[in-house]
């Protein structure tokens, strides 16, 4: 397996690039490999698109080795609206399509990254726990039986995700979380030839 060289995090915030570091120092990537760009005034998700497609622009200039991996919540607009809003500026620049398979990846938590941290805590915790994709844990609070979580959970949360079997995920694993670490998987095999 050959050294990946950089991967680029297109984050709305802090937690998400928590989070994403989180999950690929657990796989292996050094974190001086990983280089962590949020939008410098919090959650946006125009920014993120726009600089995911950035990104994607400047792989042409380096060789094997790197990848840009971005983080959008799909804030209950669904998931194929989402990426179809990517896609778009991607076609826009005449880039290729959004492909965990190669040097571009895109997860897109639903409803928000707060679900995703909400059951990986608990299923960390030994706690039981249940989350939706339509609640906006943000707004309501943890889900029954979670307590609330912080920033220190998030950097765990995607450690521990990273322990998980993406061909059978764990029972109550929200779809996107599921498919998540599918594309993660993918993605990692596709920036270590």
């Amino acid at each position: 397996m050959s050294r990946v060289c950089k991967i680029i995090l297109v984050c709305e915030g802090w937690r998400d690039s928590a989070f994403a570091r989180g999950f690929l120092e657990a796989a292996g990537i050094g974190a001086r490999s990983i280089d962590p760009k949020t939008n410098p005034r919090g959650s946006g998700h125009d920014w993120v698109k726009t600089q995911f497609a950035e990104e994607i622009a400047n792989l042409a200039r380096f060789a094997e080795g790197r990848g840009v991996l971005g983080l959008l919540d799909e804030n209950g607009q669904g998931a194929t609206v989402r990426e179809n809003e990517v896609a778009d500026r991607l076609r826009e620049r005449g880039l290729g399509p959004i492909s965990s398979r190669a040097d571009r990846c895109l997860l897109l938590p639903a409803r928000n990254l707060e679900t995703w941290l909400y059951w990986l805590t608990a299923q960390r915790r030994s706690l039981p726990s249940t989350v939706d994709e339509a609640t906006d844990y943000k707004k309501t609070g943890p889900p029954a039986g979670s307590p609330r979580i912080g920033n220190g959970d998030c950097r765990p949360a995607g450690a521990y995700l990273h322990t998980l079997n993406h061909a059978q995920p764990p029972q109550g694993c929200p779809l996107m979380l599921g498919q998540g670490l599918g594309q993660l998987r993918e993605f990692l095999n596709a920036v270590r030839r």
